[in-house]
């Protein structure tokens, strides 16, 4: 199904610049697609995180089963074809370069960075993502397995995000071709990796795209509140023991997300479930990037729920969400 078919309920992109002009985030809300797949595939989804995954991804276990059962889950996710993948090393880490066939030499590039709550996922649990992007983008994709908790607590995973970064500027990527994204933890990241490339005086990328990003290590806003039975992958207590197991050094500048100076952000791209409890996260950014006068769309997916897009080849909504972040990462590097 198109996006003309599924319109976006509270406004139309004449009045998403109207209200940029006029100081206003701008914010769109999208309902369910219709159809019978979208309903089926939405509820089997549901059905199977909450069973097999919500119910068993929290403490008390290891943090190698949680991984076990996030790669599990995830790559049964397929991939799209048309896309070449190949194992690669950046520095001390393993990654993934996805590339879609035929194109010998690639002008963009995104640096993905993988959710799993700092503990949990690698390059390969989120192709179904990573591949998708690679494709609609019509660019290449570096999605690096940086070092997790509670092995590597934090700063690990930025400075191997910064690492990540470098080498696509060694690959030849000029800084205006190259964006950011990532999902969940890979989300907090995303901000905060381009906070670290600006400390280090190196020119950031052009664009950032973020799925359903965690800022707040308290877990204490009102949706965390209100969603959390309805979110059907997200428990609190997951969320507080890997935020306890990433230990940020409170007197690190990159340690709080929403400490951040936001002056400086790139455009950027949030999409976030409605009944997930990280939804006013996203919510704050928009809200907080605007005081600063940047550019944030945040794309509100209603009755979807936590990285939904990492269904894509399975519930169309997903795989529609993933086009529009291709849609927004296209215009951006053309501007």
């Amino acid at each position: 199904m198109s996006a003309s078919s599924n319109a976006v309920r509270s406004e139309s992109p004449d009045m998403s610049d109207d209200r940029a002009a006029a100081g206003e985030p701008v914010i769109r809300r999208y309902p369910p697609l219709t159809g019978a797949h979208e309903a089926v595939t939405a509820g089997l989804m549901r059905f199977a995180l909450r069973a097999f995954f919500k119910s068993v991804m929290k403490p008390p276990m290891p943090p190698q089963l949680q991984r076990g059962v996030l790669h599990m889950l995830s790559v049964v996710m397929p991939g799209t074809g048309g896309v070449t993948v190949e194992k690669t090393t950046v520095g001390n880490m393993t990654a993934e370069r996805l590339t879609p066939k035929g194109l010998s030499q690639p002008q963009h590039a995104i640096l993905y960075l993988h959710g799993g709550a700092f503990v949990a996922g690698s390059p390969r649990s989120h192709r179904s993502i990573t591949s998708r992007l690679a494709k609609f983008a019509n660019c290449q994709v570096l999605a690096i397995h940086y070092r997790r908790v509670p092995e590597a607590p934090f700063p690990a995973q930025i400075n191997d995000s910064v690492t990540g970064y470098k080498q696509l500027l060694k690959d030849g990527f000029k800084p205006e071709n190259i964006a950011i994204a990532g999902d969940s933890a890979g989300g907090t990241l995303t901000l905060l990796v381009t906070k670290a490339l600006e400390l280090e005086g190196i020119p950031g990328p052009k664009c950032l795209v973020m799925m359903s990003p965690a800022f707040d290590a308290k877990l204490d806003s009102q949706s965390e509140t209100k969603y959390r039975k309805l979110d059907p992958l997200i428990t609190i207590e997951w969320g507080h023991q890997g935020f306890t197991w990433y230990r940020p050094q409170h007197d690190h500048p990159l340690a709080f997300p929403k400490r951040q100076n936001l002056a400086t952000l790139p455009p950027t791209l949030v999409q976030v479930g409605e009944i997930e409890v990280l939804h006013d996260d996203s919510v704050w950014l928009a809200h907080a990037a605007k005081r600063f006068d940047r550019h944030v769309e945040l794309e509100i997916y209603e009755q979807r729920w936590h990285v939904f897009q990492i269904h894509a080849g399975i519930m169309p909504s997903a795989t529609l969400a993933l086009q529009r972040q291709a849609a927004f990462l296209k215009k951006q590097w053309a501007a």
